[in-house]
């Protein structure tokens, strides 16, 4: 493996009020635009349901991990300008409840469900943890607990699947009424896009 050297110059040299700035705990009160747009060629929230869970099932099998399954199902529904490969990478290690553990971590499904609240929630940081209290609490109603090693105790590998559809679902749900996807084949922001190129 070859290791590159990075100069540590390119980070002083920044402004150190950008450096500061990004450390403020008070940023996180400011409300802000999603990571990605969402947006659906589907009219409504059961047909977009539908598509999460078509997109969940492909990557049963698939040696994907339940996080990533997740992850890669809604970011698939929804529009991502990251691969496949780097939404597997950033969200794999939390299967089987961080590491393959299945003991008292999160169901990693419901660890890559949360990760794309992140990735397509708007808003400031306790609308996410909104939205991310939903899924959870759904999520806990439906399989009886949060912990992988609670669920997949009682299941084994047989209600993977389960969790997995119900975390993206339920996300989807949460996204949808939040105002977070675009149900129109062109979104508004792609529209402006758009009639810049036709000029």
């Amino acid at each position: 493996m070859i290791y590159k050297t990075i100069p540590l110059l390119t980070l002083a040299s920044l402004p150190a009020t950008v450096v500061a700035g990004n450390l403020n705990a008070d940023s996180l009160k400011y409300t802000h635009p999603s990571v990605f747009n969402a947006t659906t060629q589907h009219e409504s929230l059961d047909s977009l349901i539908q598509e999460a869970k078509r997109q969940t099932e492909a990557r049963f099998g698939k040696h994907y991990g339940c996080s990533a399954v997740a992850l890669s199902a809604i970011a698939s529904t929804l529009g991502t300008n990251f691969t496949e490969q780097q939404l597997r990478s950033l969200s794999d290690a939390f299967s089987g409840g961080i590491g393959h553990k299945f003991a008292d971590g999160t169901c990693g499904a419901l660890s890559g469900a949360i990760m794309a609240i992140g990735f397509y929630a708007s808003g400031d940081k306790e609308q996410h943890m909104k939205l991310a209290a939903e899924v959870y609490d759904e999520f806990k109603k439906q399989q009886g607990a949060v912990a992988c090693g609670k669920i997949y105790g009682k299941f084994k590998n047989k209600h993977c699947s389960g969790c997995m559809l119900c975390a993206v679902q339920k996300t989807i749900e949460v996204l949808f009424n939040a105002g977070d996807i675009q149900t129109k084949t062109i979104a508004p922001w792609q529209q402006s896009i758009n009639a810049d190129v036709s000029k």
